[in-house]
This record gives C-alpha cells, structure tokens and sequence, in this order.
C-alpha cells in the first residue's frame, strides 16, 4: 500500500524533458513509483487530472538562515512551491559568530533564549549539528557566509588579513564543507564581507573547491561597475576551478538600461572557455537591502553599532552626502540609484509607524532631506531597517530571466509569522510570489516553454548545488512535489499588499507530506537539512 498516489498527472518531470501523462506513487517519504495506470490502494489518493505535477521548486537564493533557526514554519516559501531552500547567500549569515552579528534578535528573546542560539552559531559544527536536529517547512541547505567567515577572524577590520588570520578563515572554510555547506558566499558590498581582496576570496575559494564547493557572489557592482564585478567572480572561478552563481543578477540604474545584454555575454563566454557560471535572479524591478547597507562601507569599518553613534554628528552626514552622490564611482547607493524617493521602508521594528514610507516623506515629515532621515530612522532603529529600492528596468529584467542558465531565487526569508493576507507594506512581493511571478512572466510573455520554466526552478538549480534526490520527478528521489494549475498560476502579491495568497498552486507535498492543500500552508514541518 502507498501513501499517497497521485492519479491522471501531466507530469513535467524537471529536467527539461517534454512533459508526459503518468500516476505517481509515494511511500516512506520517496516516490516509489511513475507509471500509466498505477492500480493499488494508497492511504490518500489525488486526482490531479488537468493539473500539472513537477519537482517542488529550489529556491537558489534564500536568506532563511537568519530566521528560520526561530522556528518558522516557510509558509510563504511553501504555498509558492519552493520545497527546497538554498540559504546563506550574500556572504552574511548567523554563524560563525562574531560580536554583534544577533543583536537584533535580542529585542524578541529572553537572554536565556539569546544564549543557546548565540552558543550553537559559534561554528559550523555547533550549527549543523542542531540544524540535524530540528523539523523546518522546506528543505534546507547552506552557503558558508564569508563575511561572518570575515567578522568572525577580523572584526570590521577592512584591511588585509595576516597569513594567521587567513589559516584561520581557510580553516572555517574547510569545517564548514566538512559539515556539508555548499560552498561559500560573498556580499561584496556588505562590511564586512566588502573589505576582501580578489586574493583574499581565491585563498577560500580554493578550500571550497577542494570539497566539491561551489562559489555564489553578490558581486561589487549591479550598477555600472557590473560587468568588471561579474569578470572578478567568473576570474576567481578560473583560478581555482569552483562553479560560480551570481547572486540575483540585475542592472541597478534607469540610467544604464541594457547592461544586461553584456553581462549574458559575458557568463556566456566564460562557459565556452569551460569555466562554469550560472545565476540566479527574482523577476521584479525592485530590489531590498538593509538600509545600513546603502552607507558607503568605509563609514562602516567599525561596526554598525559605533556608526549609530557617529551618525548624530552633521559633518559625518555630510562626508556621507558627498560620498553617495560624488564618489559613485567608488561605492553606489541605493540612495544615488534610486532617489529618496524611491527608497521605501518595509522593515523598523522599533518605530513601526515608518513602514511603507519613502525616505522623500520621511524628509518632508521631519524638515530634513533623505540622507539625514536614514540616518535618524537608523539611529532610532539601533541600525535594523529594511528598505526596498527601485532603481530597475523591466527590459533587461526579462532578458535576464528568459537566459538558459537563470535559476530562480527570491533573495527573501522565512516570514516570522503568518501576516493578513490585506496586510499594507511591510514586505516585499518577492517573499510571497517569486516563484509564481517567474511562471507568469515565462507563460505569459512566451520567454520559455514549459518544460523549461520548470527545469530554471528545478533541475537547474539541483545541478548547480549537486545535491542529490531534489529537482527531478523520478522513483528513489524525496517526494516534493508541487501540483499546480499551470496556466492559471499568478503573483497578487504587491508592492502595496506584499502578502497576497498567490492563484493556481494546488498542493504542496515535502518529503511525502501535505504541506500545502488548496493553496494553504498547513503547518507540517517535513523538511531536512539537504547536505552534498
């Protein structure tokens, strides 16, 4: 007897292959079985006639490893299809640990609660091992941060490391793969990640790729430093032999439109000459960043907690002025790509009255421009404030998304609870409907088949992380598995309303489990940390 048997499925199995008409079994967890006419009884049987059942999707670019250590149960990730999470991106993350790096957490949990996470973030060991230990909504699976790497060893320090402070980075680098981390991450405009040399990141990377790792960057510059960043991630790969992802590939600008036809060119090249680099990408205009980060980072070498301090003095701000819209060639803020105007609040705990204001009516509420609102929205923040940007082009949005070797990533988390569906700002339509948003895209603009819609959010990203058992509909794999009315699939998330249920994804199963029925989460935790 089987556990579930999914009936009358037009199965589009995730590796491109043209999609097939078939039954398919599970039992224990697995899929058993994927064959016409399976006739034998079965705890809950699911006719998913005029539905089509693919992989349950891999989000390639999660930033989950900061929130769901909480608790969360993914349901934003879960009823869009993601089953798998591939976190620790943008070369932040909670572990190792390094002074600072959770004292935003300590404003929801009680000193006790604080230590025991603060004690099993000290390494990769500890981490993993209570990781191995907890039931979450989706698969997860993990980059090693170099810029906690980076704190962890130097601090904010932004010069060189010393040949022991390298030995001792290499040698996180090598525990982490040891505990079955993927490889590792760059922020290379976040401090302290932003302070590594190109040396610096191929001492590491050599450690990954002596493991198998691969190296997933969010390169120097989306704006117009884009194609020299893309060209130091894709050199690094030359070096040392690692696959290279670029984080959430776009072009920052309205002013470059059309940079993304050069940055293809130039993944493109590399894969003739036999270095392998693939990207991932969210499909909207708009992308989301601490406000903190859009600092110029040599403000920042002293930690975040110090430059709040700073911040109340004018010269500061004004040094600070003249660096976002004067020294651009050497740091781009959202700031200078956006306008203030453009840059919106989605996240203040502390003065939540904020959320869903620009800075521009931040400005003008409080008598000052959009510089100095930051700074005393961040002041008043303690440093942790969440902006969204809108400085991009749909153009070359869509012809990054409809390139072969672009994965979907969200570049979002884990939501901390389960908002009202009507609920105003607050987020960004990207934690609720990447994936929904990419079917669409793909469907309606006629951009992909099919088939290869479903290989971008599927196979693909399985290959690039070489984890073994996801990504593919075949008999011995996990059964996550997704059932979606395809052609009625819709994002109605929004910038306004971030939280709105998206349309046309019917059940969710991870590891066998129903984890969304009738497009609900329904708060199984099935989910398994995913090592390579």
């Amino acid at each position: 007897m089987f556990d579930i048997l999914i009936k009358n499925a037009t199965v589009v199995d995730g590796t491109g292959a043209p999609r097939y008409t078939a039954d398919i079994a599970i039992k224990d967890g697995v899929i058993a079985d994927i064959a016409p006419g399976i006739n034998a009884e079965a705890n809950e049987v699911i006719d998913a006639k005029g539905k089509v059942v693919t992989p349950g999707f891999i989000d390639y670019h999660s930033h989950s490893d900061d929130s769901f250590i909480y608790g969360t149960d993914a349901y934003n990730f879960l009823e869009q299809g993601v089953t798998t999470q591939i976190t620790g991106h943008c070369g932040s993350g909670p572990v190792p640990y390094y002074d600072g790096l959770l004292d935003d957490s300590k404003r929801f949990l009680s000193p006790e609660q604080w230590q025991v996470v603060r004690d099993f973030c000290e390494d990769f060991k500890t981490f993993t091992d209570h990781v191995r230990t907890m039931k979450t909504g989706t698969n997860m699976a993990f980059y090693a941060a170099q810029g906690s790497i980076r704190g962890h060893v130097m601090g904010f320090r932004p010069d060189a490391p010393t040949a022991d402070e390298m030995k001792q980075m290499e040698d996180l680098m090598a525990q982490a793969m040891e505990c079955g981390f993927l490889g590792f991450s760059t922020g290379l405009v976040y401090a302290p990640s932003v302070y590594a040399g190109t040396e610096e990141l191929v001492n590491i990377a050599r450690v990954a790729a002596r493991y198998g790792g691969s190296y997933t960057s969010h390169v120097r510059g989306e704006g117009r430093p884009l194609i020299q960043s893309i060209e130091e991630a894709i050199e690094i790969g030359r070096r040392t032999g690692i696959p290279v992802v670029i984080s959430h590939l776009k072009v920052q600008g309205k002013q470059i439109e059309g940079l993304s036809e050069k940055a293809l060119e130039v993944i493109e090249k590399a894969n003739r000459e036999g270095i392998y680099v693939r990207a991932d990408q969210y499909p909207f205009t708009a992308g989301s960043a601490p406000l903190v980060s859009q600092i110029p980072p040599k403000y920042l070498t002293e930690g975040v907690a110090v430059l709040m301090d700073k911040l109340a003095d004018p010269d500061l701000r004004e040094r600070i002025r003249y660096s976002v819209f004067h020294e651009y060639d050497e740091f781009e803020s959202g700031f200078f790509q956006a306008g203030y105007e453009g840059c919106l609040i989605v996240e203040s705990a502390r003065t939540p009255e904020h959320v869903g204001k620009t800075l521009a009516q931040l400005g003008e509420e409080w008598g000052c421009d959009g510089l100095d609102a930051a700074c005393r929205l961040l002041r008043e923040n303690k440093g942790f404030v969440q902006g969204v940007y809108f400085s991009q082009n749909e153009s070359d949005m869509l012809r990054i998304i409809s390139h072969p070797y672009v994965m979907g990533g969200s570049d979002w988390s884990d939501y901390p609870e389960h908002f009202a569906r009507d609920k105003v700002a607050g987020g960004h339509p990207r934690g609720t409907g990447t994936f929904t948003r990419r079917i669409e895209i793909l469907r309606d603009k006629n951009l992909r088949t099919m088939e290869e819609t479903i290989y971008s959010m599927t196979g693909l990203p399985a290959e690039v992380s070489r984890l073994p058992g996801i990504g593919i509909l075949k008999p011995g794999n996990r059964a996550d598995i997704c059932v979606l009315d395809y052609d009625n699939v819709r994002c109605n998330a929004d910038f306004t309303h971030p939280f709105k249920k998206n349309s046309g994804i019917d059940l969710v199963l991870v590891g066998g489990a129903v984890a969304v029925r009738d497009g609900e989460a329904t708060g199984v935790k099935n989910g398994v940390f995913l090592h390579r």
